[in-house]
């Protein structure tokens, strides 16, 4: 049986064919090549440059990553590079995105094919990728279909917050029976906890630690019943006796589904988490599973749910600039060369090499 990579690859191949070669968004390794020797010799080109030169500098230039020529969009003042990927690096590219989202969907993907790190990615690519995704297909074959959502509307942060329980009694982790999702209903911001027990004080005990480091919400509701909200407000107004939070009206059928498909939502990627690192401790997954959700484009309110709260996209480390496959061997902060030089117009310079320089040696982009 052929391997998803296979089956993409061979997707991939049908679309290349369909086109006859015409859409510039799939870049043959030779043809990728090719680009690069063309901008390097534009650049630095003495005669008078023809109206092919101007083009190739205008859209491409050339930076040097670990010993690897890459080509990406010039970056005339942009925070980070954007990448022109191959046809030999569109699977890696894919499943990266794929991944950051935690297996997410077309739309979740969407907002990565158009202003990620990867420039020539395409929706239709990425949406090949998911259908031949081994943990996509498992998780479908059991996914429900949603319920039309009417959002609450709040003008600010923790106006109002939802505390809810996933029932994981059937596959519980050690003590851990239950997860605690907290959201706040403007940012949609979540915090994932583990929970061993049912009960009002075990919430109240996980929910302190959040609010004393991100505030607390006027309004806390559940859709576990008014009486458990009532008794976690009342759990954590005995541990934190200046607090004063309300509980939440019962929730319009219009507006339902939306915690019921956020919390179906942790638990999908949560499983292929599990799938994805071969273990069944669904505990240590929820840090990991509460950033992928927070970190990723959410439809409803434009941006990912970080951004809504911290005002900027979040960064993980040298992955949310650079492809994860060519810096993969990068260990020290010497190996990374961030430069700025002035060249007729001022072009920020970006190069990355696994050798400690020992002299003062050029790096820089092309273009």
């Amino acid at each position: 049986m052929a391997s998803s990579k296979e089956k993409f690859e061979l997707a991939i191949q049908k679309m290349i064919s369909a086109t006859k070669g015409k859409n510039s968004k799939f870049l043959t390794p030779q043809a990728y090549d090719k680009l690069i020797q063309e901008v390097k010799e534009a650049k630095i080109k003495k005669t008078k440059k023809t109206t092919k030169d101007y083009r190739r500098l205008a859209k491409y230039a050339v930076i040097e990553i670990d010993g690897e020529e890459k080509l990406i969009v010039p970056l005339k003042g942009a925070s980070q590079p954007r990448f022109y990927v191959h046809t030999e690096d569109l699977y890696e590219a894919c499943r990266e995105i794929h991944e950051a989202t935690g297996h997410g969907g077309r739309d979740k993907m969407k907002y990565d094919s158009k202003e990620g790190k990867y420039v020539n990615l395409s929706q239709k690519m990425l949406l090949c990728f998911k259908e031949n995704c081994e943990q996509c297909l498992l998780k479908e074959s059991t996914q429900k279909k949603g319920v039309t959502v009417r959002p609450i509307i709040h003008k600010e942060m923790n106006a109002r917050a939802q505390v809810d329980l996933i029932d994981m009694q059937t596959s519980a982790d050690g003590d851990f029976r239950f997860i605690m999702v907290l959201q706040d209903h403007l940012t949609k911001f979540v915090h994932l906890r583990p929970i061993r027990r049912k009960k009002a004080e075990h919430v109240a005990v996980e929910l302190v630690p959040i609010f004393l480091e991100f505030g607390a919400p006027s309004i806390l509701q559940s859709d576990n019943g008014r009486e458990f909200a009532n008794a976690i407000i009342n759990s954590l107004q005995e541990m934190w006796p200046e607090l004063k939070i309300v509980h939440g009206t019962p929730r319009h059928s219009q507006s339902q589904g939306s915690v019921e498909r956020a919390n179906r939502d942790v638990q999908d990627i949560l499983i292929t988490w599990m799938r994805d690192h071969n273990t069944t401790s669904w505990s240590e997954g929820l840090k990991f599973v509460a950033n992928m959700k927070n970190r990723r484009h959410h439809q409803g309110i434009g941006r990912s749910p970080y951004e809504a709260l911290f005002g900027v996209p979040m960064k993980v480390g040298l992955g949310t600039s650079f492809p994860l496959h060519l810096i993969g061997k990068l260990e020290r902060e010497e190996s990374l060369e961030v430069r700025q030089a002035l060249n007729g117009n001022l072009l920020t310079t970006v190069a990355i090499t696994n050798q400690v320089p020992t002299s003062r040696t050029s790096f820089g982009t092309w273009g």
